[in-house]
């Protein structure tokens, strides 16, 4: 008796390998080579200054810039600063009379000078600071920054072969470079966007930071801010830490956080960490809002009651809304007006604010 068809077993044997090889472990495709570290040497400001090359090119997402400038810094403290750009043509940054900082030297100015143009590499491969202190590998280039006080790993950017994330990609307009991290740590930032469970950031959910104008009732949605900050807390020997990672950077951006690494994906620009040594969330702000700036103080006005929407097309409308909420008698202080009144939106997301005096 017949038990098969030769149909029927051809479905099955069929069915049998696709079920074997959704078993097959396949690594993730790495972007990059990565670099090496040519030549490195204080810069006249007290910090370091290094040159990269590119270690082999290739063209997915686009060829790599073959040389990059390095900038380490310990700017107070309890700030460190890591610069990496383009040795040979200037990206776009955050203006610097936007947020007052330090700019880089020039590596052409500075690297080499002392030795008429001959690289070298410095002894000594740690650069410490009152609390923090960056280290590095020369081949291919990788960077730590520890704590002084503990020993602990703050930011670790090298690759081994099993892990799924490259070495340094440094592209016109992809920017790749991760961190390991331990997996007791627990981070809280990366803002704007909506997350399912707040600042805290949980393994495998999708954080892009885009700045754009739409609404917040979704999840997962990029916003109109883009703050690539987040807070590092960790139980070190039943001591608690803090410190905090800034990439200064307003470019498009994937953030990966697989729960032991993280990972940053940046469409342009450039890499520019500050590392700030807390050790207590509490510090840590003071010492982040002193670099950035501190919030303003709130104006008695912004107390009152707040109306707001878009959709208002002229102000006879406006003034009709302001009629009604008196004829029921509900507060209202401040209306707000979206860009409708804007010549086709041009200056969007700008908006006008109109107070009342209202008794």
């Amino acid at each position: 008796m017949k038990i098969f068809s030769s149909s029927s077993f051809l479905l099955v044997f069929t069915i049998c390998i696709i079920g074997c090889v959704n078993f097959v472990y396949t690594a993730p495709t790495k972007i990059g080579n990565g670099y090496s570290l040519i030549a490195i040497e204080e810069s006249p400001d007290g910090g370091l200054i290094g040159y990269l090359k590119v270690k082999k090119k290739n063209n997915i997402y686009g060829p790599d810039i073959p040389n990059l400038q390095l900038y380490v810094k310990h700017e107070t403290d309890n700030r460190l600063r890591i610069h990496i750009t383009d040795a040979d043509k200037q990206r776009w940054e955050v203006p610097y009379n936007l947020l007052p900082r330090e700019s880089p030297p020039s590596l052409k100015q500075t690297i080499g000078k002392s030795r008429k143009g001959q690289f070298s590499l410095l002894s000594n491969q740690e650069y410490s600071g009152n609390e923090l202190m960056f280290s590095y590998t020369s081949d291919p280039f990788s960077f730590s920054v520890k704590r002084k006080s503990n020993g602990q790993t703050l930011f670790n950017s090298s690759s081994e072969d099993p892990d799924p994330y490259s070495n340094l990609v440094f592209k016109d307009q992809y920017l790749e470079i991760s961190t390991k991290l331990p997996k007791d740590a627990s981070l809280y930032g990366l803002g704007e966007n909506t997350q399912p469970h707040g600042i805290k950031i949980y393994p495998n959910d999708p954080y892009t930071l885009y700045t754009t104008d739409q609404s917040s009732i979704n999840l997962n949605m990029d916003l109109y801010g883009s703050h690539p900050m987040y807070m590092d807390l960790r139980n070190v020997n039943g001591e608690a830490y803090a410190h905090a990672v800034l990439l200064m950077n307003s470019n498009g951006m994937d953030v990966f956080y697989r729960g032991d690494s993280l990972t940053y994906k940046v469409i342009g620009g450039v890499l520019d960490f500050y590392f700030f040594s807390g050790p207590t969330p509490l510090a840590v702000v003071d010492q982040y809002t002193e670099f950035i700036g501190r919030p303003a103080p709130m104006p008695y006005w912004s107390f009152g009651f707040h109306q707001c929407r878009w959709g208002y097309h002229n102000l006879s409308v406006i003034e009709d809304v302001i009629a009604n909420y008196k004829k029921a008698k509900i507060p209202l202080d401040v209306i707000w007006n979206d860009d409708d009144h804007m010549d086709g939106k041009k200056t969007s997301p700008s908006i006008l604010l109109t107070t009342l005096a209202q008794s």
